[in-house]
C-alpha cells in the first residue's frame, strides 16, 4: 500500500519538476550500467520489439527453454527489474523487484540469478558465450 502511494506521489512530483534533460541523463545512466553488465554474464540487450523501445535480454538454457529479463525506467531516477521463464500460466514464473538506478547492477544479478536458479530447477544449464 505505502508502495502504491509512494507511486502515485512520485506521479504527481513528476508532472510538476519533470524535464526531458532529466529523462536523458537517466536512460544514459541505465545504459551505461546495462552494457558493463551484459558483457559480464554474455547477454545481448534487445532495444525494439514489435516497433516499441525495450530494454530485454532472452536468456536460453541448453535446452533450448526461453527466458526473459527486461528493465523499464521509471520516474525519479528507479528501475523496475522483471524476469519470466516464458511458459504457459500453468507453469509461470516471475519475480520483479524495483530499485534506484543506482542499484541496477545489483537488481540485475539478483534476476538473472533467479533465471539461473529456474534453470538448474528444470535440470538444465545455461552456457555463456563471451
Amino acid at each position: 500500500m505505502l508502495e502504491g502511494l509512494a507511486d502515485l506521489l512520485v506521479g504527481f512530483l513528476d508532472l510538476l519538476w519533470f524535464t526531458s534533460s532529466a529523462k536523458k541523463k537517466r536512460y544514459h545512466k541505465v545504459e551505461r550500467i546495462v552494457n558493463e553488465w551484459t558483457k559480464k554474464v554474455g547477454l545481448h540487450l534487445q532495444y525494439e520489439y514489435k516497433d516499441e523501445k525495450v530494454r530485454s535480454f532472452n536468456v536460453v538454457d541448453d535446452a533450448g527453454n526461453k527466458y526473459q529479463i527486461w528493465i523499464e525506467i521509471l520516474k525519479w531516477g528507479r528501475v523496475k527489474v522483471s524476469c519470466t521463464n516464458n511458459e504457459s500460466e500453468k507453469n509461470k514464473k516471475s519475480w520483479m523487484k524495483k530499485s534506484k538506478i543506482s542499484n541496477l547492477t545489483k537488481v540485475l544479478y539478483e534476476g538473472y540469478g533467479m533465471v539461473e536458479q529456474w534453470i538448474f530447477q528444470s535440470g538444465n544449464t545455461r552456457t555463456v558465450y563471451k
